[in-house]
C-alpha cells in the first residue's frame, strides 16, 4: 500500500516461517533491491524498448535499430528516470505544485510536465471546511423551516446570511508554492487529478522528531494576533506561530492579504517547545537540507536534500537520498539533455543538492523526483517569456539537443529557456529515431509554457505550424473565410459550419442570405462549401454571415472594435433591435452604434420599424464617437455635414417666399427626396404637398412620379439639425407666395380680411390647426370652419388640404392666433352704432385705441364698471383705470363707491377685453359686433405698457383685492398683471385674520410694494406691510404680528413671524379653552394672529399668545394674578414624589400635594395624572413666587360654585372622559372628569360588543377611557357606564353629517353672471388656452393627465402601507358588465336587479384618523370586534410603519384563526392583505407558500384572480402573465379567465400574444362558449386595441351566427362608442336587411334615430324616420 512504513520504521520484527533473521533491517533492504532488480531487468528493457519505438514508425526502421537499443539498454541504470504522467500519479503520493489559476470552487496546481490537478474548496483546510459545515446547516435549518406546517412557526423573511462562501482569491494567490497529497486518481474520460492541502492530510507523516530546524510543513492560518499568526497544523497539541516581523520580511506575502483558512508552506525555525512551533514562510528560507529523518515515511516534497549521484543516464540522474531511497533527476529538471554533457557535468558519488517535487509510490517502497532547476531549488519566481514568444508565434529554426522517452527538447539561440515537444506532436509522416535525432533544425509553433519545468511547449506538426490561426479566438472579427457545410437545421434554426482550418462555426437564420430563404437546405448542400465573413465569437465557435452584402465587401470596410470607430468611416452593419428613438445596429465582433430616426431618412421618420426590418443590412456612417460613454452613433443619410456652398445655399432660401426648382431622386411611402438644382442639398415633399388634390389623388400622384422628374417648388421649411428644407409643390401655395400671403413669421400676422393660404396640419375636436410657411399655426374653431357648429371636422377636412383663411385674432403675449374660414367681405367694422352715448362716433370702427369718447354706467361692481357706448356696443372699465393717484380713492374699502348707475363718464378706449385672461388685445375685425366688449380706461396719464415687464421689484402700487384664497390675497395692479400678499405681509391694520371677507371686501384698495416677478406663473409677489419682521430686532413686546403656525407639540407651538424669525407660544398662552386639544386647535400652515409677549435677545427666543378676544379661560402670568380661593386651570407639568405640578401660566406653577390630589383614596395616585392632561383646582396658599399650593379636591373645588358637575346634573346618553379607579372581575370603576368626584361602574357586558370575560387583562389603573352615561339611579347614587364601540359610532356618523353640511353651506355664489357677449368670448379663449398652439398634443395630455394623477392621490383613501392597498375590494377583478345585453331578448328594458352587490365598505379612511396608538388599544378594539377584516390590517399595517415584518404576518395568521368560519369575505381580505405583504415585504417562496395555503381555503380560481390582481397593481407584470398561464390551464374551460388574460395583454399593448390567446381559447374551450369568447375578444379590441380587428371578430361572428341578432346590436354600440359614424349607418342598414321580428326591427330603428339625433344629422335622421314608415308599411302588407 502507498501508505505502508518502511522497514526501517517499523517496530515489529518480520518472522518468517524458517525463523528470525540475523540480518539488520539496512542489509534486508539492499538484499530487496538486488532481487528485484534481478527480476524486473527484462521488463525494464522491453520497457525501455516500448518507449523508444513508437509503434507509427515503420516496421524495417524498428528492426535496424533492434540491435542497437539492446546493446544500449544493458548498460542503463535499473531505476527507471520518472516523469509526471497520469499512470505514476496515484492516490497516496505526494507533490509540490504552484497555483496557476483559482476558482469559484476550485484552485488549479501545477506539477511539472505540463500536469495540472485541482484542489476543491473541500480539501483546503479545516478552517474553511468549518465554515462551509456552518453554511449548510444554516441552508437546511431554513429548508427544514419552510416545510414545517407547525401552525405556531413564523415563516421569516429571508435574510442576508452573515457568511458567505469563502471566496478563494482572498485565500491563494498565483503562483504560490503547495505541498499536496494525490486523493483521487486519473479518470480514463476526464483525465482529472484531484489534491488535497489539508495541514492534517498533508503533514500526516511527520513524526515529533522530525520537526526539526530547516524542514518545512504545511499550515492554515487559525487566528491573525496583533503579534502574528497562529497556524493548524495538523498535529494534534501542536500549533505553529509566524511573528509579524517575519511576514513582512517575506517577499511576496501582505499581511493585510491572509485571512483565517488561507494555507502557508514554512520552515521551522526552532525546536518545538511542547505545543508551539516557530515557522517562517518558506520564501524566507535559505538553501539548508535536511539532513536526518526519522523514517522514511517522513520524506515530503518541498524539502531541500544532498542526493548522492549513484548512476547518470541518457534520461536523467539517478540518486540516493539518506542513503535509502531512490531518486531521479529526469532531462526537464536538469535543462542538460546530452548523455555526454550529463557525464561532463556529474560524477558518480557526488552529491549534489536538489528539492524534491514528488514522493511516488512504486512497487511497495517510495521513490523520488527531484529537481536541480534554480527557481525550484529557490523557490523564486521566473518571468514568463511568452511576451517575447506569444502562444502561436513560429520560430524557424529550432534544433533539437536531446531526448527523453516522452520529449524531444530544443534549443533557439537561449542560453537559459529550451524548448519541449511531446513525441505526439513531432510531423506524423517522420520517423522519430531518423528525422528528429540531435542537431537537426525544424520548424516549429509555440503552444504555450511550462512554468515548473521552465520550458517552451512546442509543436513540429505542420499542418498546426503553417496554420493561419492557432486557436478560434486568433480569427479577427470580420475575416473572409473558406467554409464547409456540416449541417442545415431545421425550421430555419441556421446552419452548422466549418472552417477550413478546422474551427466550428455557426451561420443565423437571418445571416443565410440577404433574402429570406424558405427552403435553405435547397441552396445550403451538405459538403458544400462557401465563403463567409466571421460576425463574431461565441466560445470556441464562430458566428459567421453568408450575406453578400457583408461578405463582398473590403476588408478595409470592416469596422470592429471600439478603438477602430473614427468618426465619417463607413461600414455595414446589421439592424439588431428596434428602440424608442431609432435602433440598435451590430457592426463585426462586438461593436453596437445607436441609429437615430432622425438620422434613418432625409425624410422625418416617426417610427425606425417603418424603414427598417430586423436583420437587414444597411451601409451606415460614423456620425459620432462618445469616448467617455464608448457610443457609436451612426447615420444613413447621404451627408453628415453640409458644405460651405451648401450653407450658403441654405442661407439663402426665405421659408414663405423661395420659389425654386428640384428633381426627384427617391420616393418613399409617403413622401418624395428632392435634390436642390446645383446644390446637392436634400429637400423633402410630403405626398399631401404634391398637389393641392385630395389624399388618393396625391397617392396616385405619387406613384407615378418618375425619377429625375423635375418640379417647381415653394420652400416650406429650413431643418439645419437634419440638413434638409422641407419644400411643397401645392400650386395653390406657390401662387399665393407671389403675393405675399404665405406668412412664415408671427409679425407677419395682422387681423384684416387678407385671405392667406397654408394647409391643414391637424383635425380636432376643438378646429383645425392650419399651418404656413417656418411651422407657423393657428387655430380655426369649429364654429368658424363651418355654418354647422355640431358638424363632424373629421368628415370635411383631411390633414394636408390646401386652405385659405383670414386672421380674426392675435394673442402677441403668448404668440398664438385664431383664424377663420369664412368670407368676411360682406362685413366690416362700418357697421353703424345704435344710440350711442357720444354722437360723433357712427360706426364700430370709430372706437379705435386711444380714441376718447363718453360711456354710460351700466352697474358698479367690486373691480370694474360695466358701461355701455351704444345699444349695441358694451364696454369695462378696471378698476385700475379708475383712479389717478392714492388720493382720489375716497372709501378705500370700497373705492368705485363713489360712481353710480347711470353716470356719463368720459373714457379711453384701450383695446378689445379677454374675458377669460382679464387681458385686452387690439381691436379685432368680427363679423357681428354682439360679442364685442371694449377695454376702456378713466384715467387722464397715458396708458404705455400695462404687460408684465413693466413692473420692476421694489416698486409701490396701488393694488385692489380680487380674492382671497390658499393663504393669499389675491388682486390687481394693471387690467392684465396680478399680485398676491401672503395674509403674512397685509398691512398692520389688519390686526387678525378672523372676518378677513369684511376687512378686505373684494375691491378694497391696499399700497403694495413689490417683492419679486414670478414669471413662470405670470404674477407678481407683494408686501402691504410697513413693519416687515426680519429679524428680533424688529419685535415689541405687547405688538400684534401676523404668524403661520409652524409646528404643533404637546405643551407648546411654534410660529413664524418674519423670515427665520420663529417664536414660540405656551399651551396656556395659546388656547382661548383649557379644555381644548393644542392638535385640534391649531393645523400648521394656518396663519394665526400673535402679541408678543417676551423677548429675550440672548438667548434668541420669543414669547408670543395666540389667544384672541374670544378667551374663556383667565391668564395668569404672575403670583399677582392669583388669590388663596381662586378657582384656576392648568395643565399637569410633571408628576413628582411630592405630588403633582400644575402649570399656570407660562412661567408661573403650582403644587398639588398628594394629599390634595383627590376627595377618594387613590392606591397608585401617579397612573391618574398625566404630563399635559388638563385639570381643575383652587388656590391654597400664594404667599410668594415658587411656593404657590392648588387642591384638586373635587369637594374643595367646586364650593358654592358648583363647577363641577354634581350627580343630580348627570343625565343618562351624556359622554365623559375619565380614568380607572378600580378593576373587578364584574366590570371596571371609572372616575369622571368634570364631575365632584363621581365614580360608575361599566360592566364587563358594557365593555365591547362581544364578551369580555376577563376585564384586568385590558384595563388597568389609571388608564383613561371614554365612557357613555346609561342610566343613573338618583335613589341609590349609582351610574351605569358603557364603552362598547356601537355607542359611539352614530355620534361620529352625526358629527360628519354635520361638517359635510358646514362645508357646504359655505359655498359661495357667484356674482351676477357676464353679458352673453362675454360667455360666448369665454367659449373662444378656453378653446384657444387649451390648443395652445402646439405643434403635437402631447403638451395637453401631459398636463391633463398629471391633473388626474393630483385628483387620484388627494381621492385615494383607505389605509395604505408602503404602496399598496389593504382592502379587498381594491383587488376585485369582476368587470362591469357592456351596455349591450348578451340575451337575445334585448330589446326589453333593462330591469333593476332586486339582489344588491355586496360592497366590502373601504372603512380605513376612518380607522386611519382615530387609530389606536399602541398595541394595547388594538388588542382592546379587537376584543370588542374580532371579525373586523378592517381592524385586523390595521393592526398588521401598525405593525409594518413600525418595521415589525415578522409581527405582522403573526397578526394576520391571528387573524384567519379568529374571524369566525362564517365570515368568508372577512377571512378573504385578510388572505388578500397577507398576499399583498408576502408580494412587498416577502420573498418568492414566501409569496408561493402563503398563496398554496390561500388557494386550499379559497375557491381556488378566487386565489388565483387576487394574486394575479397584486402582481398587475405592483407592476410584476413578468409574473402576472406567467400566473395568466397557469390559470388557463388550470381554468380553462372558464370564458372568463380567457377574457382577463386578454384583457392584461392588450393593456401591455401585445397585440399579437393576444390574438395567440384568443387561438388557444378556442382550442380549450366547449363550442358553446366560442361565440362568447370571440364577442368578449371582440369587445376588448374596441376598447384597448386595435378597432379594425374588432371589426374582423365581428364580422366572422354575425357570419357565423346569423340568428344572433344580439351581436348585431353589441358590435352596432361598439362602432357607436368608436364614433364611426359610416360604419354605424352601414350596420344598422345591414342588420334592417336582414330577417328579422318587427319588435327587433322597431328597436333598431329607435337606436338608429337617437344615433342621428345626437349627430345632429337633419337629413338623417328625415331618412331613418321614412325607412322606419316603408319598412311598417311593406310588412303590414306581407301580414
Amino acid at each position: 500500500m502507498s501508505d505502508s512504513r518502511s522497514v526501517i520504521s517499523s517496530s515489529e520484527v518480520a518472522f518468517p516461517r524458517g525463523g528470525a533473521t540475523a540480518l539488520t533491517p539496512l542489509e534486508v533492504k539492499e538484499i530487496s533491491n538486488e532481487a528485484t532488480k534481478d527480476v524486473l531487468f527484462e521488463a525494464s528493457n522491453a520497457s525501455k524498448r516500448s518507449s523508444n519505438d513508437p509503434s507509427s514508425q515503420p516496421s524495417k526502421k524498428s528492426k535496424k535499430k533492434k540491435s542497437a537499443k539492446v546493446e544500449d539498454t544493458t548498460e542503463e541504470s535499473s531505476v527507471q528516470i520518472e516523469n509526471f504522467n497520469f499512470k505514476n500519479i496515484i492516490p497516496g503520493s505526494y507533490v509540490l505544485g504552484q497555483v496557476t489559476n483559482i476558482g469559484k470552487l476550485d484552485v488549479t496546481l501545477a506539477i511539472g510536465d505540463n500536469l495540472v490537478g485541482y484542489i476543491p474548496i473541500t480539501a483546503v483546510s479545516e478552517e474553511i471546511s468549518k465554515q462551509l459545515e456552518k453554511l449548510d446547516e444554516e441552508s437546511e435549518e431554513e429548508s427544514e423551516e419552510e416545510q414545517s406546517d407547525n401552525e405556531d412557526a413564523v415563516i421569516k423573511t429571508a435574510t442576508l446570511k452573515t457568511k458567505e462562501v469563502p471566496e478563494l482569491k482572498n485565500l491563494f494567490r498565483i503562483g504560490q508554492w503547495l505541498k499536496a497529497k494525490v486523493v483521487e486518481a486519473n479518470d480514463s474520460k476526464k483525465k482529472k487529478v484531484q489534491f488535497s492541502i489539508e495541514p492534517e492530510v498533508v503533514n500526516n507523516q511527520l513524526e515529533t522528531e522530525d520537526l526539526t530546524i530547516g524542514n518545512i510543513i504545511q499550515c492554515s492560518i487559525k487566528s491573525i494576533e496583533d503579534h502574528g499568526i497562529i497556524l493548524n497544523t495538523g498535529k494534534s497539541g501542536l500549533t505553529g506561530f509566524i511573528s509579524n516581523k517575519e511576514i513582512n520580511n517575506s517577499t511576496d506575502i501582505e499581511l493585510a492579504d491572509l485571512i483565517v483558512g488561507s494555507v502557508l508552506l514554512t520552515t521551522i525555525v526552532a525546536q518545538p517547545s511542547t505545543r508551539s512551533l516557530t515557522l517562517k514562510p518558506i520564501q524566507n528560507l535559505k538553501k539548508t537540507s535536511v539532513s536526518s529523518i526519522s523514517s522514511i515515511d517522513a520524506i515530503q516534497p518541498g524539502i531541500i536534500v544532498d542526493a548522492l549521484i549513484s548512476d547518470i543516464t541518457k534520461n536523467g540522474l539517478v540518486t540516493k537520498v539518506f542513503g535509502l531511497v531512490d531518486g531521479t533527476i529526469n532531462l526537464s529538471h536538469l535543462q542538460v539533455f546530452d548523455l555526454p554533457a550529463l557525464k561532463h557535468k556529474y560524477t558518480i558519488g557526488n552529491s549534489i543538492k536538489a528539492r524534491i517535487i514528488a514522493v511516488i509510490p512504486k512497487a511497495g517502497s517510495k521513490k523520488l523526483m527531484l529537481s536541480t532547476l534554480p527557481h525550484l531549488v529557490s523557490l523564486s519566481p521566473v518571468e514568463s517569456p511568452l511576451e517575447a514568444f506569444p502562444i502561436g508565434h513560429v520560430i524557424d529554426e529550432i534544433k533539437i539537443a536531446g531526448s527523453d522517452p516522452n520529449y524531444l527538447f530544443a534549443s533557439f539561440g537561449s542560453t537559459t529557456l529550451f524548448g519541449q515537444i511531446h513525441n505526439s506532436r513531432i510531423d506524423s509522416s517522420k520517423s522519430l529515431d531518423v528525422e528528429y535525432t540531435k542537431g537537426t533544425t525544424h520548424k516549429a509553433r509555440v503552444l504555450g509554457y511550462n512554468t515548473i519545468d521552465n520550458l517552451l511547449v512546442l509543436t513540429l506538426q505542420p499542418e498546426v505550424v503553417n496554420a493561419k490561426f492557432l486557436h478560434s479566438t486568433d480569427i479577427p472579427d470580420g475575416s473572409l473565410l473558406s467554409f464547409e457545410i456540416v449541417k442545415v437545421l431545421p425550421e430555419n434554426g441556421g446552419i452548422i459550419v466549418k472552417a477550413e482550418e478546422g474551427f466550428e462555426g455557426f451561420v443565423p437564420s437571418i445571416h443565410m442570405s440577404d433574402v429570406r430563404l424558405v427552403y435553405p437546405e435547397r441552396k445550403f448542400k451538405q459538403g458544400s462549401k462557401t465563403r463567409g465573413r466571421v460576425l463574431h465569437k461565441k466560445g470556441k465557435n464562430l458566428i459567421v454571415t453568408f450575406k453578400k452584402s457583408l461578405v463582398n465587401i473590403e476588408d478595409e470596410e470592416v469596422i470592429s472594435s471600439f478603438e477602430g470607430a473614427k468618426k465619417g468611416l463607413k461600414s455595414p452593419a446589421t439592424v439588431e433591435k428596434f428602440v424608442h428613438n431609432g435602433a440598435i445596429v451590430s457592426l463585426f465582433g462586438t461593436l453596437k452604434a445607436f441609429l437615430p430616426k432622425n438620422e434613418i431618412s432625409e425624410t422625418f421618420v416617426d417610427k425606425a420599424s417603418d424603414y427598417l426590418k430586423l436583420g437587414q443590412t444597411v451601409i451606415v456612417k460614423i456620425l459620432d464617437v462618445k469616448e467617455d460613454q464608448r457610443r457609436v452613433i451612426v447615420t444613413l443619410r447621404q451627408s453628415s455635414e453640409l458644405t460651405s456652398t451648401q450653407k450658403n445655399s441654405i442661407d439663402e432660401l426665405t421659408p414663405g417666399k423661395s420659389l425654386i426648382q428640384v428633381s426627384v431622386v427617391e420616393k418613399t411611402k409617403d413622401s418624395v427626396i428632392v435634390e436642390l438644382e446645383g446644390t446637392n442639398l436634400r429637400g423633402v415633399i410630403f405626398a399631401g404637398h404634391l398637389s393641392d388634390g385630395n389624399f388618393e389623388q396625391n397617392r396616385a400622384l405619387l406613384k407615378r412620379l418618375p425619377i429625375s422628374d423635375k418640379l417647381e417648388v415653394l420652400v416650406l421649411e429650413k431643418d439645419l439639425k437634419a440638413r434638409t428644407v422641407i419644400v411643397s409643390a401645392k400650386k395653390s401655395l406657390i401662387e399665393a407666395s407671389k403675393q405675399g400671403l404665405v406668412p412664415a413669421y408671427f409679425k407677419d400676422i395682422k387681423s384684416d380680411s387678407r385671405m392667406l393660404r397654408g394647409f391643414i396640419k391637424s383635425v380636432t375636436n376643438m378646429g383645425l390647426f392650419i399651418s404656413f410657411a417656418g411651422k407657423l399655426t393657428g387655430l380655426v374653431l369649429a364654429k368658424y370652419a363651418t355654418e354647422n357648429q355640431n358638424e363632424d371636422l373629421s368628415t370635411k377636412f383631411y390633414k394636408y388640404q390646401s386652405i385659405s383663411c383670414h386672421v380674426i385674432r392675435v394673442d402677441e403675449d403668448n404668440k398664438r392666433f385664431l383664424l377663420s374660414l369664412k368670407d368676411t367681405s360682406g362685413s366690416d367694422d362700418s357697421e353703424a352704432t345704435v344710440n350711442p352715448i357720444d354722437s360723433t362716433k357712427a360706426t364700430i370702427s370709430d372706437y379705435a385705441p386711444g380714441v376718447l369718447t363718453k360711456a354710460f354706467v351700466k352697474s358698479v361692481k367690486g373691480t370694474q364698471l360695466n358701461v355701455q357706448l351704444a345699444d349695441n356696443l358694451q364696454g369695462r372699465v378696471d378698476i385700475t383705470q379708475c383712479f389717478n393717484s392714492w388720493n382720489e380713492i375716497k372709501d378705500k374699502k370700497q373705492p368705485l363707491s363713489q360712481y353710480h348707475k347711470g353716470d356719463i363718464i368720459d373714457v379711453k378706449v384701450l383695446g378689445f377685453h379677454d374675458a377669460k385672461n382679464h387681458r385686452f388685445l387690439p381691436i379685432t375685425h368680427r363679423k357681428s359686433n354682439k360679442n364685442i366688449i371694449l377695454e376702456l380706461s378713466i384715467l387722464k396719464k397715458e396708458t404705455s405698457d400695462l404687460s408684465l415687464s413693466s413692473i420692476s421689484v421694489g416698486s409701490e402700487y396701488t393694488v385692489y383685492v380680487n380674492n382671497l384664497s390658499r393663504g393669499f390675497v389675491w388682486a390687481s395692479i394693471t387690467p392684465s398683471v396680478k399680485g398676491r400678499i401672503s395674509l403674512m405681509e397685509l398691512p398692520s391694520e389688519v390686526d387678525s385674520f378672523s372676518d378677513l371677507d369684511n376687512k378686505l371686501p373684494i375691491g378694497s384698495a391696499l399700497k403694495a410694494v413689490v417683492k419679486e416677478i414670478d414669471n413662470e406663473h405670470q404674477v407678481v409677489v407683494l408686501s402691504a406691510r410697513s413693519d416687515v419682521v426680519s429679524s428680533i430686532a424688529d419685535l415689541k413686546v405687547g405688538q400684534k404680528y401676523p404668524s403661520r403656525i409652524l409646528k404643533v407639540r404637546d405643551s407648546y407651538v411654534l410660529v413664524e413671524l418674519g423670515n427665520n424669525v420663529v417664536a414660540s407660544a405656551y399651551i396656556t398662552d395659546a388656547l382661548n379653552n383649557y379644555a381644548d386639544r393644542l392638535e385640534s386647535v391649531f393645523t400648521p400652515n394656518d396663519f394665526a394672529t400673535a402679541t408678543v409677549l417676551d423677548i429675550d435677545t440672548a438667548a434668541d427666543k420669543v414669547a408670543v399668545s395666540l389667544r384672541t378676544s374670544e378667551a374663556v379661560d383667565k391668564v395668569i402670568n404672575s403670583i399677582s394674578d392669583l388669590k388663596r380661593g381662586d378657582v384656576v386651570k392648568g395643565f399637569v407639568k410633571n408628576v413628582a414624589n411630592n405630588g403633582v405640578y400644575v402649570s399656570l401660566g407660562r412661567s408661573i406653577h403650582a403644587l398639588a400635594r398628594v394629599s390634595d390630589l383627590s376627595d377618594s383614596y387613590l392606591k397608585d395616585w401617579k397612573k391618574f395624572f398625566k404630563p399635559h392632561q388638563h385639570v381643575i383646582g383652587k388656590i391654597s396658599a400664594c404667599k410668594e413666587e415658587g411656593r404657590i399650593l392648588i387642591t384638586l379636591k373635587e369637594t374643595e373645588v367646586n364650593g358654592d360654585l358648583n363647577y363641577l358637575k354634581r350627580f343630580e346634573d348627570l343625565e343618562g346618553g351624556q359622554i365623559y372622559e375619565g380614568s380607572v379607579k378600580r378593576v373587578t372581575d364584574f366590570g371596571v370603576f371609572v372616575k369622571l372628569d368634570g364631575t365632584l368626584n363621581i365614580t360608575g361602574l361599566c360592566h364587563r357586558s358594557e365593555i365591547a360588543d362581544t364578551v369580555v370575560e376577563n376585564a384586568s387583562s385590558l384595563f388597568g389603573e389609571g388608564d383613561r377611557v371614554k365612557v357613555k352615561i346609561l342610566s343613573v339611579d338618583q335613589e341609590k347614587k349609582q351610574l351605569s357606564l358603557g364603552m362598547k364601540a356601537s355607542y359611539f359610532t352614530e355620534k361620529s356618523a352625526d358629527d360628519q353629517d354635520d361638517v359635510e353640511m358646514e362645508d357646504a353651506d359655505n359655498e359661495d355664489d357667484d356674482d351676477e353672471e357676464e353679458s352673453d357677449a362675454e360667455d360666448n368670448e369665454d367659449e373662444d379663449d378656453e378653446v384657444l388656452d387649451e390648443a395652445n398652439f402646439a405643434n403635437d398634443d402631447s403638451d395637453i395630455s401631459d398636463d391633463e393627465n398629471e391633473e388626474e394623477e393630483s385628483v387620484g392621490a388627494v381621492k385615494s383613501s383607505g389605509l395604505s402601507t408602503n404602496g399598496f392597498d389593504w382592502t379587498a375590494s381594491i383587488l376585485d377583478q369582476v368587470e362591469a358588465d357592456e351596455s349591450s345585453s348578451d340575451e337575445e331578448d334585448f330589446t326589453q328594458e333593462k330591469k333593476k336587479s332586486k339582489k344588491v352587490q355586496r360592497h366590502v365598505e373601504d372603512k380605513t379612511a376612518d380607522l386611519n384618523t382615530r387609530a389606536p396608538q399602541s398595541i394595547s388599544d388594538f388588542e382592546r378594539l379587537l376584543i370588542g370586534n374580532p371579525n373586523s377584516s378592517i381592524l385586523w390590517m390595521n393592526y398588521m399595517s401598525f405593525q409594518l410603519q413600525l418595521s415589525e415584518i415578522d409581527k405582522a404576518r403573526e397578526i394576520g395568521e391571528r387573524a384567519l384563526k379568529t374571524i369566525n368560519y362564517r365570515e368568508e369575505q372577512e377571512k378573504m381580505n385578510i388572505w388578500v392583505a397577507l398576499l399583498n405583504l408576502e408580494n412587498t415585504f416577502g420573498t418568492d417562496e414566501s409569496l408561493e407558500e402563503v398563496f398554496k395555503r390561500a388557494a386550499q381555503y379559497l375557491d381556488s380560481f378566487v386565489a388565483h384572480q387576487k394574486l394575479v390582481g397584486i402582481y398587475t397593481m405592483s407592476e410584476k407584470f413578468d409574473k402576472a402573465k406567467a400566473l395568466y398561464k397557469t390559470m388557463t390551464k388550470k381554468f380553462g374551460k372558464m370564458v372568463a379567465v380567457w377574457v382577463q388574460f386578454g384583457s392584461f395583454l392588450l393593456d401591455r399593448e401585445d397585440r399579437d400574444a393576444t390574438r395567440e390567446t384568443l387561438a388557444r381559447s378556442l382550442q380549450v374551450l366547449p363550442k358553446r362558449d366560442h361565440i362568447e369568447v370571440v364577442r368578449k375578444f371582440a369587445q376588448l379590441e374596441f376598447v384597448k386595441g386595435d378597432a379594425e380587428q374588432g371589426r374582423s371578430l365581428f364580422e366572422g361572428l354575425v357570419t357565423d351566427a346569423p340568428k344572433r341578432i344580439d351581436l348585431w346590436n353589441v358590435y352596432i354600440d361598439q362602432e357607436i362608442k368608436n364614433d364611426e359614424k359610416a360604419k354605424v349607418e352601414e350596420l344598422f342598414e345591414r342588420v334592417l336587411a336582414k330577417k328579422i321580428s318587427r319588435k327587433q326591427a322597431k328597436f333598431f330603428f329607435s337606436k338608429w334615430l337617437s344615433f342621428e339625433q345626437e349627430k345632429s344629422d337633419e337629413k338623417m335622421v328625415i331618412r331613418v324616420r321614412a325607412k322606419a314608415t316603408q319598412y311598417a308599411q311593406q310588412h303590414t302588407k306581407e301580414e
